[in-house]
């Protein structure tokens, strides 16, 4: 894309700053090379967005290159956003495959701390929400049932 002669650039993106840091140096390093040209000087100064100071500087170098709109300021007629939460019972095969799941991840629930724990329970928690909506987005599974 650098190589491509422009005047202007414009690049829509939906949400730059929830995606991670090094993505976003891109994006800027695009629309401004001369000022976003180190990688390594943008994470050391943003790199983990670990406090609100720094996420305050973010924003501020941001700003200039940022336009948010907000749905409620661009279209007043929508309503705002209602949710109905209907409970209901997992299948049979749900269950068996929920508490699969848990079962085995059980010592790992116990024994683990730290940066990996997070991880692996972040894992565990989409497997579990996987079974719950359908098992078969659980790809194993329904190469298992299916057979």
């Amino acid at each position: 894309l650098k190589k491509l002669p422009c005047r202007r650039i414009l690049l829509l993106t939906g949400t730059p700053i929830q995606n991670n840091t090094e993505e976003l140096w891109s994006l800027l390093n695009y629309i401004e090379p001369d000022k976003f040209n180190s990688l390594p000087n943008f994470l050391q100064h943003f790199g983990d967005l670990s406090n609100a100071e720094q996420v305050e500087r973010l924003h501020e170098l941001l700003k200039p290159y940022l336009l948010r709109r907000m749905k409620e300021d661009v279209e007043a007629s929508i309503p705002p956003l209602m949710e109905t939460i209907v409970d209901i019972e997992m299948t049979t095969i749900q269950k068996t495959i929920y508490r699969a799941v848990y079962e085995r991840n059980k010592a790992m629930l116990k024994g683990f701390s730290g940066q990996s724990f997070t991880t692996s329970l972040n894992n565990l928690e989409m497997q579990l929400r996987k079974c719950c909506n359908h098992p078969f987005l659980i790809k194993e599974i329904e190469a298992e049932i299916t057979r």
